[in-house]
């Protein structure tokens, strides 16, 4: 049944990959000659470029979310939770989109982590990032500024949402007195990584934001909001290298009310560019430290 399972959510996730490629395709063939004739300046190569910085920068975030949530079962190092994080993050891109988070494993085998707690560890992160995405958007909707973005969605949707997430949160911190083997201190420290990633999706979201606005102008928060919407519609796609495709699909269909087809298509083509740029700099300065015994820092976090 298990194994049904996954070669259902498998071959469903090529299914909307590939629906997303063709929707993509016929969205740049249908504004080719509007998007075609586009030349970027000096100044906006430059900038571009530029952003690819602050971007890697924030993922920084992500690997101390993945650093606490590593010793929540077993003391390790920053210096081997970080690296182990920065140092595959490109293997993300590699069919499957699972590459990167067995490298972290591999990474951090033989010392004080067992491969049982690798597991959990990992799990538990897949689980973590989604929801600080999940906090960025509903806190997001609930001040309103997705009114144009998914205007189908009521105000009272986004309360409602907010509300359950607070009272799912209490849940968890009372839940450990009822459940045996887990304490409440174990799971008030999950809490730290979900603000961090959700910390995360809003430097994601105004990534985008600032792409977007060197070619047009359009609302901050609505471009930011379409940017971690699109994310998370990316990593939930299984077997999406990089969210890459549906990603963009997103994109396209959530700012098609702003009627600047043109800008969507390129500003969509430049976040990937300036993503993927911000991946291989955290790689990069990664790799470069391991030779050289250089650390992120070595004092675990309590």
């Amino acid at each position: 049944m298990e194994a049904r399972l996954k070669s259902v959510a498998v071959w469903g996730g090529r299914f909307i990959l590939l629906v997303a490629l063709v929707f993509v395709a016929f969205e740049i063939r249908r504004h080719w000659n509007g998007i075609s004739g586009w030349r970027p300046s000096a100044s906006q190569v430059t900038l571009i470029l530029a952003l690819s910085v602050p971007y890697a920068l924030s993922l920084l975030l992500l690997a101390e979310g993945w650093h606490r949530i590593v010793t929540l079962f077993a003391s390790e190092p920053r210096s081997r939770t970080f690296t182990s994080f920065c140092i595959t993050q490109v293997a993300k891109y590699l069919p499957g989109n699972v590459a990167h988070l067995i490298g972290r494993g591999l990474y951090l085998r033989g010392n004080t982590v067992s491969d049982g707690e690798i597991v959990k560890a990992t799990l538990l992160e897949l689980a973590v990032i989604p929801l600080g995405a999940a906090v960025t958007i509903v806190c997001l909707g609930s001040l309103g500024f997705f009114s144009d973005l998914l205007p189908w969605i009521p105000d009272m949707a986004w309360y409602g949402s907010a509300l359950f997430l607070f009272c799912a949160a209490a849940f968890a911190l009372v839940l450990p007195a009822r459940a045996p083997g887990i304490s409440g201190r174990q799971i008030a420290k999950v809490f730290p990584s979900v603000g961090l990633a959700a910390i995360f999706m809003l430097c994601l979201g105004g990534t985008f934001a600032a792409v977007f606005n060197l070619l047009s102008e359009a609302p901050v928060a609505i471009l930011a909001g379409a940017g971690i919407i699109a994310w998370l519609v990316g990593y939930l796609t299984p077997g999406a290298p990089g969210g890459i495709g549906t990603r963009e699909a997103t994109l396209i269909a959530l700012l098609s009310f702003l009627n600047q087809e043109d800008t969507v298509l390129i500003a969509t083509a430049l976040f990937r560019v300036v993503t993927t740029l911000g991946d291989v700099l955290l790689f990069a300065g990664s790799w470069l430290k391991v030779p050289r015994g250089a650390s992120v820092g070595d004092t675990p976090h309590n």
